[in-house]
């Protein structure tokens, strides 16, 4: 008894919201499947992606195009309230092939106000890997343009959307699955 209290304790402190937050795309019974896609279609651009879920993992694919002042595709969370300050950062479990990503927190519905990218990339075509982003690394960026400030701690605490993007703005096919996101201590 003294020892499950012991790691209740410990494991609370790790993590002042007493939560583990992890988003397992997976072949878990409780896997994730309600993110939805976003591409430059939403402002005229002509980029081809398409959303699927499998018994592994979420997958983002398709063709981006720069036409039309295009370049990006994206998977994100349904609006939600997020807090994410007792946490360090993010791990992510993919595999990806033909362009570089971010991971996005958006603290605001309002698409016009700053939000914050992490960027990740894959060192082999089409081969399962690990990242982890800190959020110390995260940088702020305002309609697609960075504005060199980073992520402030007390932002974590009012996250509303989670996503991850293409960041190359470069034209071709491209693929991204991802198995799990982890938020870590």
């Amino acid at each position: 008894m003294k020892i499950s209290a012991f790691l209740l304790l410990f494991t609370s402190l790790l993590n002042p919201s007493g939560t583990h937050l992890v988003f397992d795309f997976g072949s878990s019974p409780n896997k994730t499947s309600d993110w939805i896609m976003i591409s430059d279609r939403i402002m005229g651009g002509v980029t081809q992606s398409k959303l699927e879920y499998n018994d592994n993992a979420m997958r983002l694919s398709g063709s981006i195009s720069l036409a039309n002042y295009g370049g990006f595709a994206s998977v994100k969370t349904k609006f939600n309230a997020y807090d994410l300050s007792g946490y360090k950062g993010v791990k992510i479990r993919f595999k990806a092939t033909n362009q570089q990503f971010a991971f996005t927190l958006e603290a605001s519905r309002n698409w016009t106000y700053p939000y914050f990218k992490g960027d990740f990339s894959r060192k082999k075509d089409n081969t399962w890997e690990e990242v982890v982003i800190y959020f110390s690394d995260f940088k702020e960026y305002q309609i697609g343009e960075p504005t060199g400030e980073k992520l402030p701690q007390s932002t974590l605490k009012n996250i509303v959307r989670l996503g991850i993007i293409t960041t190359e703005k470069k034209e071709g096919p491209f693929s991204i699955e991802v198995d799990s996101i982890e938020f870590i201590n």
